[in-house]
């Protein structure tokens, strides 16, 4: 909705920092045939830590659903035990984020899976925030070309909750990963949710106190304030112009 110029319309923030995985270390390299395992405790994938033991980073092994790069939840691990002949373990990503107390968020992901060899298609993974904890499965048919979304929503309970994705299959070709995101969905009691923030309900700011402002809100009061002020001028005008056509009739008659 667009009113003078103004727009009280805006787009929620995503608080997942690399939620599409394509921000890496330097030291990082797109290994053949497209794909660089990290191994816990891993931070070369910018925003994320990597848990358990390990996962690929995909960087063209198959198509992401973002962009060019996404994860494959089972990496590839020379000392662990071997599965069809490609030796591998189940790994992890988290990322902490910042958050409101109180203030509910809406999670987004996307999920396909590594099919190859024959593995089985139907592919699990854990996801974990405050005061939740549940599997995902998602049937693939092919990697990189079914990607799904997925979506949950939590509650903050502090001003960090903590975001973990975590591999069910402890073996290679896992769950895929990608397109992470987290916006701000519903603020605390007491607050309202104003230009994608909490601010107090019917709240005054005192002096030195930064508030977001509704510029739609803002110029609609603008407005209003203004044809307050308008009302006794415009008053004024008639009256004068009554008095004045009063006058002459009253000096014709004479």
């Amino acid at each position: 909705m667009l009113i003078g110029g103004f727009s009280n319309a805006f787009a929620a923030t995503n608080i997942v920092n690399n939620g599409s995985f394509e921000a890496v270390d330097a030291s990082v390299t797109c290994d053949s045939p497209g794909f660089h395992t990290v191994f816990s405790p891993g931070t070369t994938i910018t925003g994320w830590t990597v848990g358990l033991d390990s996962i690929d980073w995909i960087c063209g092994y198959w198509l992401a659903q973002d962009g060019k790069d996404s994860l494959d939840m089972s990496g590839t691990n020379p000392a662990d035990p071997e599965y069809d002949g490609i030796p591998s373990s189940a790994g992890s990503v988290s990322q902490d984020l910042t958050t409101i107390s109180g203030a509910t968020y809406n999670v987004a992901f996307w999920l396909s899976g590594n099919d190859d060899f024959g593995s089985n298609p139907l592919k699990h993974l854990t996801v974990t925030a405050p005061g939740y904890s549940t599997p995902f499965t998602h049937l693939t048919t092919g990697k990189g070309t079914d990607w799904e979304e997925k979506t949950f929503s939590f509650t903050a309970t502090g001003p960090t909750s903590t975001l973990t994705f975590t591999s069910d299959e402890d073996r290679p070709f896992g769950a895929a990963l990608d397109n992470v995101s987290a916006v701000l969905s519903a603020c605390p009691t007491g607050y309202d949710l104003v230009d994608d923030t909490c601010v107090r309900s019917n709240h005054n700011p005192v002096a030195g106190e930064l508030v977001p402002l509704n510029t739609t809100a803002l110029f609609i009061s603008g407005l209003s304030s203004s044809m307050i002020w308008m009302v006794p001028t415009l008053a004024g005008i008639a009256g004068v112009g009554v008095y004045f056509i009063q006058t002459r009739t009253h000096n014709k008659d004479n």
